[in-house]
């Protein structure tokens, strides 16, 4: 099939993290019919999903292996996409994400290795992850049973930005909650007897250090809440939801520190107890330039005149688990960007070329 009719045959099948199930079958045969040998693991149970990933093996025919990555799930509002092309690139019709993230993985990579099996040249063990969960928090990554693989590095086509783009780093990220305890009150009769957790939630936020915090860390919350549903009690529990991200381990733990720190300290004297909690969700990583799994992307896009840009990328993704695991990872561009939002966008020419990037992937492993 051709490259972009595949890519708009798998966007018109509605997948969520969690919900794979369609795409996955549709995918499960493609790789059978390429002649793969497909397995699905319980990934999806780790986090209440009908789905597993993934895992496809073709032998080679010489020696070495190569591994490529991508996911079957995306973000919200990507359901009943209608891709279509505008001034070279794919486009939604407005009211939906394109799914480009990370649609566009799944069918360079089949497309590469179409492209390798139609060449009849020797190549070596062929192995494919499509994982489940990754918008999520990583789920997907998180249960793959990297022994199954013989590949020394992984490719995970999975990276906003033209061809060319290679991901060598990405931040760590660590989800944070503040939860404020006070005491209820009749707002008109006793108001000094009750402790405003919402005030004393709203002081923690004032006052404490967000958004970009230095060219490598971040922090943001943007849920807050109550468990009031009436405005003659005195608040008795307010919370925040937030997360932390940084590309250096040492700093993510010292904003962690910062924060648990702060928000007892903000709520002293006042009578509230305040709970905070900390999910680590992913490490940080970065790959040297001389590592491998680098130089075979750099010779690769070499081969096909493209230019390497080798950045560090400021979102989550399979990549971390893998490294952090002990798989040197790194992403790959395919051309989309703006994603997670309705004006995301394929550039088309840099999608075509994805397929024969994976082919030159193949041939350098």
């Amino acid at each position: 099939m051709e490259l972009i009719d595949e890519f708009k045959q798998l966007v018109e099948i509605d997948s969520a993290s969690g919900r794979e199930r369609a795409i996955a079958d549709v995918l499960k045969k493609k790789l059978t019919d390429l002649g793969f040998g497909v397995l699905e693991d319980q990934a999806g149970s780790t986090f209440g999903g009908n789905t597993g990933n993934l895992i496809a093996i073709k032998e080679g025919t010489r020696e070495g292996s190569v591994l490529f990555c991508s996911h079957m799930d995306r973000v919200a509002n990507g359901c009943g996409i209608q891709p279509r092309e505008k001034d070279g690139k794919l486009v939604s019709d407005g009211s939906t994400i394109l799914a480009a993230d990370d649609v566009s993985g799944l069918c360079a990579i089949l497309d590469g290795v179409r492209r390798v099996l139609a060449s009849e040249k020797p190549h070596p063990r062929l192995e494919i992850a499509f994982t489940v969960g990754e918008e999520a928090n990583l789920w997907g990554g998180r249960a793959l049973d990297l022994s199954q693989f013989q590949s020394p590095f992984c490719f995970v086509i999975d990276s906003p930005g033209t061809i060319g783009r290679l991901v060598n780093g990405a931040p760590g990220r660590a989800k944070l909650q503040v939860e404020v305890e006070g005491r209820a009150a009749h707002a008109g009769n006793e108001p000094e007897k009750g402790i405003n957790a919402a005030h004393i939630l709203c002081h923690i936020l004032d006052t404490l250090r967000d958004g970009r915090l230095d060219e490598e860390t971040v922090s943001n919350f943007p849920r807050l809440g109550t468990d009031n549903d009436a405005t003659n009690v005195v608040c008795a529990r307010a919370w925040a939801k937030g997360e932390s991200r940084s590309r250096s381990r040492e700093k993510l733990q010292r904003y962690i520190d910062y924060f648990q720190d702060h928000c007892r300290r903000a709520a002293e004297g006042t009578g509230a107890h305040v709970i905070t909690r900390v999910d680590m969700s992913f490490a940080p990583f970065l790959i040297d330039e001389s590592a491998p799994v680098l130089q075979t992307a750099i010779r690769a896009l070499k081969d096909l005149g493209i230019q390497p840009r080798i950045e560090q990328g400021g979102g989550g993704m399979d990549a971390n688990i893998y490294n952090a695991k002990g798989l040197p990872a790194i992403g790959v561009a395919t051309g989309y960007t703006r994603n997670h939002t309705t004006e995301e966008n394929l550039d088309l020419d840099s999608f075509r070329k994805s397929g024969m990037l994976i082919q030159a992937l193949i041939e350098e492993a």
